[in-house]
């Protein structure tokens, strides 16, 4: 298991995709801040601008700027958590590497963890990285909030990230191309999406555990979410359980 988590690892650092991660968040973390403090003056400064457009602009406050440091690194995570898992097993089938893996005495199910495993440690990384540049410019920009915080709103979004790289993992498992595994991996999540839409349904989902973050990196009492908690801690070995029975039945 070692080997193959470490064989991993090594593959996310040389195709780029931990240092597209790392950067992407990075940058997103940072301009959170700068954009709850700088957009009304921006916008002012914009010849053209029709006037009083400022006055309805929301004022730069501290919990506006974990509002913006949260959404940049659950928006653009989402993306990354559905591209960067998009081809790591339907792509070894192509190229004849998951057949090679597998002809070792290697198990369906441990080479599936491996890779669940590395895009844990690839957006612990990113979102390590996002959220402490997004904590330095928020407290040098507003005011330093709690760490503790900031550290429960890490655990949120990296649980909903890997949820949705979990699903994108199990979309690269099932489908013969590329192209058929973005088009399932973004489809269920537009689905998803819409059920979040229902009080009833999105209490369950981890669509919820960025704004529970958010709210406790602000310092706000918030109730811990446990549907949504529970509900992500169940569905990413779920969707690796589904994977890996997908996965026994196919001929590499």
């Amino acid at each position: 298991m070692k080997v193959l988590l470490w064989k991993e690892l090594l593959e996310q650092w040389r195709s780029y995709r931990l240092l597209a991660v790392a950067a992407v968040l990075g940058v997103m973390g940072i301009l959170g801040p700068l954009t709850a403090r700088y957009m009304n003056e921006l916008m002012a400064s914009i010849p053209g601008t029709p006037e009083g457009l400022e006055a309805v602009l929301p004022e730069p406050t501290v919990d506006l700027a974990v509002a913006e440091l949260t959404d940049n690194l659950a928006q653009f995570g989402l993306i990354l958590a559905l591209l960067i898992p998009m081809a790591s097993v339907v792509g070894e089938k192509h190229s004849g590497t998951a057949g090679l893996t597998l002809s070792k005495p290697v198990s369906r199910f441990a080479f599936l963890l491996a890779k669940l495993l590395a895009l844990l440690v690839t957006f612990a990384i990113g979102v390590g990285i996002g959220l402490g540049a997004g904590y330095t410019y928020t407290g040098m920009l507003f005011a330093w909030l709690p760490p503790g915080g900031f550290l429960v709103l890490g655990c949120g979004l990296l649980l909903y990230l890997l949820f949705y790289g979990s699903l994108s993992l199990l979309a690269s498992t099932l489908m013969r191309s590329q192209l058929a595994a973005a088009g399932m991996a973004f489809g269920l999540t537009l689905v998803l999406g819409l059920l979040g839409t229902i009080p009833v349904v999105g209490t369950y989902l981890p669509a919820g555990l960025p704004g529970w973050g958010r709210a406790a990196a602000t310092g706000l009492a918030v109730e811990t979410p446990w549907k949504a908690l529970v509900a992500a801690l169940v569905l990413i070995p779920g969707l690796l359980l589904a994977g890996w029975g997908a996965l026994r039945r196919q001929e590499l």
